[in-house]
């Protein structure tokens, strides 16, 4: 792999939001609240505004190629044109989020454009974000939405990277030890980092499995791989079993269900307030008080 400087990243982050190719509202709004002992960090980015969003359909709808676009790979719906950053053996690549929450905001994609954003991490995904999180001197946090329902905009297969909040000013979950979360989570902490990707492999597979349970549980579908978010760092994975990817108006993604939630309005903000930030994250997710 290329080398990854955060120095250089950051830069190269700057420079093309100058450039205007990667659209960064610098001076958004930012709302702490706690919501039933959950804490929430809303970002309102009128950048997010112009986003395209995923299809919303069944998961074969999703999966057909994309007629070929301009700046895409075949099969792909995601631009990266001028926004490479580093390639990643044969399997990955690099590039800046045309459409960022945080600086800098990063995605790793798949080289191939028809892998799709419904199908589980593999190895060779979780070789590619070990290699970039183990890179990357300070704190940062890989998301992962897997599936239509987990919040997902784009249906080519691939990993978000973004700097980890300063914990002085919003604490992550899963980092606590008990955690009081409205949804239901399967967790595993490392003691001593990331493991080798066969073995977090191992780990993720059997979290999703975990995850499975409690969504056919509560729908009484069958045995398929469900809609999840994965949140993962250096210290611990997180596997989310989703059900949607929004309520009334009210979505989000794998950040949003750390309590980081992103919207492009004051008007989608007050959708949220109005439902109840930890009761959407619960309708989303699975409640974790059974209901």
């Amino acid at each position: 792999m290329e080398k990854l400087d955060e120095r250089q990243l950051l830069e190269k982050f700057d420079r093309l939001v100058e450039q205007g190719l990667v659209v960064y509202n610098q001076n958004y709004r930012l709302i702490n609240l706690s919501d039933q002992g959950f804490s929430f960090q809303f970002r309102v980015l009128s950048s997010l505004a112009n986003k395209p969003q995923a299809p919303r359909g069944d998961k074969e709808t999703a999966s057909l190629p994309q007629a070929d676009q301009p700046g895409c790979r075949p099969g792909s719906d995601i631009d990266v044109s001028g926004f490479e950053v580093a390639v990643i053996g044969d399997s990955h690549l690099v590039a800046a989020n045309k459409f960022p929450a945080a600086r800098p905001h990063f995605l790793i994609l798949t080289q191939d454009g028809f892998r799709r954003q419904h199908e589980p991490l593999d190895l060779q995904d979780l070789a590619a974000a070990c290699q970039v999180l183990s890179a990357l001197e300070s704190r940062h946090l890989l998301l992962f939405n897997c599936g239509i329902d987990s919040g997902c905009s784009r249906m080519h297969k691939h990993m978000q990277v973004l700097p980890a909040p300063d914990p002085q000013a919003f604490a992550l979950w899963p980092d606590e030890d008990a955690p009081v979360v409205p949804f239901r989570f399967f967790r595993r902490r490392f003691q001593d980092g990331l493991p080798t990707p066969d073995v977090l492999l191992g780990i993720y597979q059997g979290l999703v499995r975990q995850a499975g349970r409690a969504v056919n549980g509560a729908t009484g579908r069958g045995q398929e791989v469900v809609a999840h978010n994965v949140v993962m760092n250096r210290n611990w994975l997180v596997v989310i079993p989703r059900r949607a990817a929004g309520w009334a108006g009210a979505e989000t993604n794998a950040a949003g269900m750390l309590g980081m939630v992103w919207v492009h309005s004051e008007e989608k903000m007050e959708a949220w307030l109005e439902r109840g930030p930890a009761n959407v994250l619960a309708r989303i997710g699975i409640p974790s008080n059974g209901r």
